[in-house]
């Protein structure tokens, strides 16, 4: 096995160990002044790339298949499931007409507070054309990862979404001036962090525009990192395009508004 700049898995992370930098498993640049260092410092050519030999010379041993990357956590829900549970919450679920659409993130509640720097929660759409039911449950992050805790933007530390729901919050609009998303358009309310424990905190709050948007990660993510500090955050390019698909048709359908609403899987039975 090889492994470079670019590369992210948990392999990389066994070699970030070893170096004693942040072991997030991405192959970043930090990662690979590091291993220079570390190969002139034990004899090996310092090329920045984890061949055989560096690999041996730093007692790490990987199967002959390629690594595999880290599976989200599995949830499977219905609509049914997500309905009940809004419901139940006293929040509004939309219905009677075709293309209302109830967006409805679910955070993986088995995980605590603890930063897991994976897509481990989801996205779920529920609503009607020609009143037959339609329903999409992706892989996504509610939480920011590891990258967005240790190197939050905002002085007051990183924004993770408080569990309700927001009325017209989003819309379509370009997310970072490059592509559409949905776009916050009206105040929610964050838990803000600033100790970097690895620990999300709970006692501090904030509402406003944080630009806490609704976008897509690569193509298929294995980490977090700072995809999200705050924003809600598709795992797979092609499950977010098929969503904005559905969003573009609801836009024309009833207006560029649309409401999110974050439950925790714990509350879905």
């Amino acid at each position: 096995m090889v492994l470079k700049r670019g590369d992210n898995n948990d392999i990389v992370k066994k070699i970030q160990v070893v170096l004693g930098v942040d072991p997030v498993g991405n192959f970043g640049p930090k990662t690979e002044e590091a291993v220079k260092a570390w190969q002139t410092k034990n004899g090996l050519t310092p090329d920045g790339v984890v061949g055989p030999a560096t690999l041996a010379k730093m007692g790490i041993t990987v199967d002959s298949k390629p690594a595999a990357s880290k599976p989200a956590a599995v949830a499977k829900y219905t609509a049914t499931q997500i309905k009940t549970a809004v419901i139940s919450k006293g929040y509004k679920w939309f219905e009677g007409k075709d293309y209302l659409l109830n967006i409805v993130g679910a955070r993986n509640s088995d995980t605590g507070q603890k930063v897991t720097n994976l897509f481990d929660d989801h996205i779920t759409l529920t609503y009607t054309v020609n009143g037959e039911e339609k329903f999409h449950c992706w892989p996504a992050t509610t939480d920011p990862g590891t990258k967005g805790v240790m190197k939050f933007g905002n002085k007051a530390g990183v924004a993770r979404l408080v569990e309700g729901q927001y009325i017209d919050s989003h819309g379509i609009r370009l997310h970072g001036g490059k592509y559409e998303a949905l776009g916050q358009n009206k105040p929610v309310k964050v838990y803000r962090d600033a100790d970097r424990n690895m620990v999300y905190a709970e006692d501090r709050t904030q509402e406003g525009l944080f630009g806490i948007n609704i976008h897509k990660a690569g193509a298929d993510s294995t980490f977090v990192e700072n995809w999200s500090e705050g924003c809600q955050v598709f795992k797979k390019a092609k499950d977010f395009e098929e969503f904005m698909a559905i969003c573009r048709i609801a836009r024309t359908a009833n207006g560029n508004k649309f409401t999110y609403t974050l439950i925790e899987s714990a509350d879905i039975v």
